[in-house]
C-alpha cells in the first residue's frame, strides 16, 4: 500500500510517496528529521541556502556512516556465528561414529 509522507526540514515541507518495501516510512522520515534537528542545534536562525544544503548533506553522511557501521557489525556477527556453527558441526562429526563402521554412537 502506497503511503504519502510529509516531512519538514529546515523550515520547508516536502512530500514523498513511500516505497511499498519500506517497513515504516514515517519512522524513516522522523529519523531523518531528527538527524537534521541535531545539526540545526546551535545554528543561526538565518542560514543561507548553501548552509542548508551543507546541513542536509552532513545529515545524509551521518546516516550513511551509521548504516555502513551497522552493516560491518552485522557482517562480523554473521561471520562469528558461521565459525561457531562450523566448529559445532566438526565437534558433532567427531563425536558420532557411524554404526556401519562397527562403532558406537557416543552419548
Amino acid at each position: 500500500m502506497e503511503q504519502i509522507i510529509t516531512i519538514e526540514i529546515l523550515g520547508q515541507q516536502y512530500t514523498f510517496k513511500a516505497d511499498d518495501g519500506l517497513v515504516d516510512p514515517q519512522n524513516v522520515a522522523d529519523f531523518l528529521m531528527e538527524e537534521v534537528r541535531k545539526l540545526e542545534t546551535g545554528q543561526a536562525e538565518n542560514t543561507t541556502d548553501t548552509n542548508r544544503f551543507v546541513m542536509l548533506l552532513q545529515a545524509a553522511l551521518n546516516i550513511s556512516s551509521e548504516h555502513l557501521k551497522m552493516k560491518q557489525q552485522l557482517a562480523a556477527v554473521s561471520d562469528r556465528i558461521f565459525l561457531k556453527t562450523e566448529r559445532l558441526h566438526g565437534a558433532l562429526d567427531q563425536s558420532v561414529v557411524s554404526p556401519q563402521e562397527g562403532g558406537v554412537v557416543a552419548g
